[in-house]
C-alpha cells in the first residue's frame, strides 16, 4: 500500500518519501512502482518522456532517523497491529513538524486505540486507501474523536489535489464504509456457495458481468431510485429476512488459510491454483479496466462530501 500511495502522490505532482524497515521491503516497493509506472506509461497516463520525472519525485530509505519528518503529511501503512503502530508513532511523533498531519491507512482498527498516547491527537486522522492506490479513486477520511476540523479539511484538500475522490466518514465504525459494504456482500457470497447455490467463479461472474459495471456508473442507492422504490421495497421485504446473518468466519476460508492457501501470492486460493504468469496477467487486466473507468469518472463536484 505504501508504494502505491507514494506513486499516487507522485502522479499528482507531489514529492513522496517511502520509509521501510528492511531493504528487501524497499526493493519490492520499487519494483512495484516501476511496474505500475510502465503500465501507466503504456496507457498514456504519463506524459511522453515523463516516466523518469515521475519516478524522480519518489525517494526511498531505510534510515528513519535520517528522514526529515517536517512534511505536510505522513501516511503510516505498517501491519494491522495496534502495538506495532503505536510503537512507530512514539518514534516519529516528536520529530513531526508543527503542522504535520499523522495519518493511518488502517482498514479495521479503532482510531481511538491508535490515538491513545499521542501528544498531539488533534493532528491524527484515519486515511484509508484502496489497492491499488494509484488506480482506485476513492479514499476514506476518518477523523478520530480529537482530530481537529482543519486537519480533516487539509487531508480532503490533499486528496482532491491529486485527483482522488475523498469521502468523509462521520463515525469511527469498524471497517468504515467501503469494507462494511464489501464484507456484507462477501458474507452472502460465502453463504450462497456453502448452500450449493453457485460456485465462487459464478459469484465473480455475477459481479464482473452485472453488479460491478452497473455500480461503477451508478451506486446502489441511485440504482434503486432508477428501478423504482416501490419495486425496491417489495424485493427488500422478500429478501432481507432471508439474507445470511452469519457471524463466524466461513469454514471454506478457515480451511484454505489453515492449509496455507493464502490466495494468489501463495499459488492457491478461493478459485483454485495460480501461477506467476496468471497473476501478472490478472494484475494488468485489473489495471487496464480501472484506468478505463477512471478516464470515464466525473470529478467530484465542488463542495461534495
Amino acid at each position: 500500500m505504501g508504494a502505491g500511495i507514494a506513486l499516487a502522490f507522485a502522479l499528482g505532482g507531489s514529492a513522496a518519501t517511502m520509509v521501510a524497515r528492511r531493504q528487501s521491503t524497499l526493493d519490492a516497493a520499487w519494483r512495484r512502482i516501476e511496474a505500475s509506472a510502465d503500465l501507466l506509461a503504456r496507457a498514456g497516463r504519463v506524459p511522453a518522456g515523463g516516466r523518469e520525472d515521475l519516478l524522480g519525485r519518489i525517494t526511498g530509505t531505510t534510515d528513519l532517523d535520517g528522514t526529515d519528518l517536517g512534511v505536510d503529511l505522513v501516511v503510516e501503512t505498517v501491519a494491522e497491529d495496534v502495538t506495532v503502530k503505536r510503537q512507530l508513532y512514539q518514534l516519529i511523533e516528536p520529530r513531526l513538524g508543527p503542522s504535520t498531519v499523522l495519518s493511518t491507512c488502517t482498514s479495521s482498527l479503532p482510531l481511538a486505540g491508535l490515538a491513545a498516547g499521542l501528544g498531539r491527537p488533534g493532528q491524527f486522522i484515519g486515511y484509508h486507501w484502496f489497492n491499488p492506490p494509484e488506480l482506485i479513486g476513492l479514499v476514506e477520511i476518518v477523523p478520530a474523536a480529537q482530530t481537529a476540523a482543519q486537519v480533516t479539511d487539509r487531508v480532503e484538500a490533499f486528496s482532491l489535489a491529486i485527483g482522488k475522490q475523498p469521502v468523509r466518514v462521520a463515525a469511527d465504525v469498524p471497517g468504515f464504509i467501503a469494507n462494511r459494504l464489501q464484507y456484507a456482500l462477501i458474507r452472502e457470497a460465502y453463504h450462497l456457495v456453502s448452500a450449493g447455490v453457485c460456485t465462487p467463479a459464478d459469484v465473480d461472474s455475477v459481479i464482473t458481468a452485472g453488479l460491478g459495471p452497473r455500480w461503477a456508473v451508478i451506486g446502489p442507492f441511485m440504482s434503486m431510485d432508477l428501478a423504482g422504490l416501490d419495486v425496491h421495497r417489495a424485493v427488500a421485504e422478500q429478501l432481507f429476512p432471508r439474507l445470511s446473518g452469519d457471524t463466524a468466519v466461513p469454514p471454506m476460508l478457515t480451511a484454505l488459510t489453515d492449509a496455507g492457501a493464502l490466495g494468489a501470492k501463495a499459488g492457491r486460493g478461493l478459485l483454485g491454483n495460480y501461477d506467476e504468469q496468471q497473476v501478472r496477467s490478472l494484475v494488468e487486466l485489473r489495471a487496464r479496466v480501472l484506468l478505463t473507468l477512471d478516464g470515464m469518472r466525473q470529478p467530484p463536484s465542488a463542495g461534495s462530501r
